[in-house]
């Protein structure tokens, strides 16, 4: 079974069983085969053939959901565009994968305005959505297109997708993953979360990220009902887990936080909900501690990247309880283990000259799995920096334990080196958390003749908050050592994010 197979094997087996739901529709596993396999039919009709890349621009739908599976079945290659892109990030994506199709949603297709590549040239650009203005228009060619499955037989080893990362650490690469490596990494998740045919799940990451689609593929190879959201809003998650009896809820960090503070300030029903799990980044204890009170809900952890092919390490429920409870040592502005590594993928934990660390002992995260990427598109230097021997080279700063739980201390290169002394901007970032003023922070090094680099705090303050340089000197006085403590403050009114919610620390080094 690839990818491609899961809907048609939905259909056969729950034809009449309600696949997705979005904006008050639903959908059966039926409905969604036929409309998967008429999008199908129709790319084929336009000219083309397999491992042509077809782009895509647009925000969460039940449309959107289609394109993925309709493009696994006929072995073209998905070119997710984060639906934030404005046009000079759009040039940049169809041009590096030399596009042949795009897809648009009538509400984003304004971003084409001032692209330098020639549409014209592409075999099609279809408009998703009323309104739009372009050539061919998505539901009247489902509607022209055969309800048959094509024809096409792909193989595990064809490029799946070419998903280009969020650009956190400088321009964006393209990641290249084929059927066999996605296939394994979603049957490997699912193996270790718990799930239940009946699970009603909510996906309101968005689908072009690589853990949004990850989760509406593991969601469909189960059978789940799925409610997709366009965007994301904790109040309206929160509402959509009441009113529809929602079992699951995968989130970022900062979702998180939104979601336990929506909730603290107006409570809904949560009682359908099994499980809460999150990822990508670390979370302070000060936030789980805070959910795991406010929700009442169990929680999980897990770690991956769109390197390593998804999720390699899991932190069931069971575990995070307990660890939670005997956190008391630990500082709140410490993180959680993200879990164990899951069978199918071989973690070290190496020093800079790749020598084999201790338990205990704090160094780079190694991966090896026949899940990883196969490399960045058109990079083949990049490529050979990050993949050496079959092991992928993640840049993460992690240290396990005696037990074999995993910890995230920093990424390495947002380890600043300040006055000879070397400071991880996570744990900064943590103690700062934990004042009361603070609504969010993020710690980075700026040049600097005295220091090398000088440590620097973006302080997002709460609504309302009186808080200066002063007071958070005083705190932080109190809870680091004196090399560790920021030297200067940029007090903002956001920090730029990803569209997965990860702050852009490159923006924020760009503005020095």
């Amino acid at each position: 079974m690839l990818i491609g197979e899961i809907v048609a094997g939905n259909a056969r087996r729950y034809p009449n069983r309600c696949a997705w739901i979005f904006e008050g529709q639903a959908w059966t596993w039926r409905e969604v085969n036929e409309r998967v396999n008429r999008l199908a039919n129709a790319l084929l009709s336009m000219g083309l053939k397999a491992q042509d890349r077809v782009a895509f621009l647009a925000e969460n739908s039940h449309r959107l959901a289609e394109i993925y599976f309709a493009l696994a079945r006929t072995g073209l290659i998905a070119v997710p565009i984060n639906a934030r892109s404005v046009a000079r990030e759009i040039d940049y994506v169809l041009k590096e994968v030399d596009a042949r199709a795009l897809l648009i949603s009538s509400v984003l297709e304004s971003r084409l305005k001032g692209i330098r590549t020639d549409l014209a040239s592409f075999a099609c650009v279809v408009g998703v959505g009323q309104g739009h203005h372009q050539p061919y228009d998505y539901e009247a060619m489902l509607g022209a297109a055969s309800p048959e499955e094509p024809n096409v037989e792909v193989q595990g080893s064809a490029v799946r997708a070419i998903k280009y990362t969020s650009g956190t650490t400088g321009a964006p690469k393209g990641v290249v993953s084929t059927h066999h490596q996605y296939l394994l990494s979603t049957l490997n998740y699912l193996l270790h979360s718990p799930f239940t045919e009946d699970d009603r799940c909510v996906l309101a990451l968005p689908m072009t990220s690589g853990v949004g689609i990850q989760m509406l593929t593991a969601y469909a190879c189960r059978t789940c009902t799925t409610t997709i959201l366009p965007r994301f809003d904790a109040g309206t998650v929160l509402d959509v887990i009441e009113r529809e009896r929602i079992t699951r809820l995968y989130v970022v960090p900062t979702m998180l936080a939104a979601i336990t503070d929506a909730q603290s300030a107006e409570a809904r029903d949560l009682s359908s909900l099994r499980m809460i799990e999150y990822a990508g980044g670390p979370a302070p204890l000060a936030l789980v501690r805070r959910a795991a009170d406010v929700l009442k809900v169990p929680l999980a952890q897990t770690y991956g990247s769109s390197e390593s092919g998804g999720q390699l390490a899991f932190l069931p429920p069971a575990d995070h309880e307990r660890l939670l409870k005997d956190s008391g040592p630990r500082r709140s502005s410490e993180s959680l283990p993200f879990g164990r590594e899951m069978p199918g993928y071989h973690i070290r934990i190496v020093d800079d000259q790749g020598r084999d660390l201790a338990d205990g002992e704090n160094g780079e995260m190694l991966i090896k799995s026949e899940a990883l990427m196969s490399g960045y598109w058109n990079q083949p230097e990049l490529t050979a920096e990050v993949l050496r021997d079959g092991w992928l080279y993640t840049g993460d700063l992690v240290r396990r334990d005696a037990e074999g739980w995993l910890t995230i201390v920093d990424r390495k290169r947002d380890t600043i080196a300040s006055g000879g002394f070397k400071v991880y901007s996570a744990e900064v970032e943590g103690v700062l958390s934990e004042h009361p003023a603070v609504r969010e922070v993020a710690v980075i090094g700026e040049p600097d003749a005295y220091w090398g680099e000088a440590i620097v705090a973006c302080v997002v303050l709460h609504p309302e908050a009186a808080c200066d340089a002063a007071a958070l000197n005083r705190f932080c006085e109190q809870n680091l050592a004196g090399y560790k403590r920021p030297k200067r403050y940029r007090f903002m009114k956001d920090l730029p994010k990803t569209s997965t919610g990860k702050v852009r620390k490159v923006e924020l080094r760009e503005q020095q």
